[in-house]
């Protein structure tokens, strides 16, 4: 059996790592968010929101390694 590893070309950010927001002089964004549609019935939002609060949910964004914006954010440090 042959394992043939290569780089990967992608990057896994989560909130609160440098780089998962965007910013630019008149705001801030981040690169992923979670939403609840209003239609979700109201005590599968409350689950949703507490497992979130409780850490059980996490918003991660993945981006390519060469993302002009992440390399910036990098650099900036």
């Amino acid at each position: 059996m042959t394992i043939n590893s290569t780089e990967t070309k992608w990057v896994s950010l989560r909130q609160g790592d440098t780089g998962f927001t965007l910013e630019d002089n008149f705001t801030v964004a981040s690169r992923a968010w979670m939403e609840i549609k209003k239609n979700c019935p109201k005590e599968y939002v409350e689950i949703i929101r507490k497992a979130y609060q409780e850490g059980y949910i996490n918003v991660v964004a993945t981006v390519p390694k060469s993302d002009p914006t992440l390399m910036w954010d990098i650099l900036k440090q």
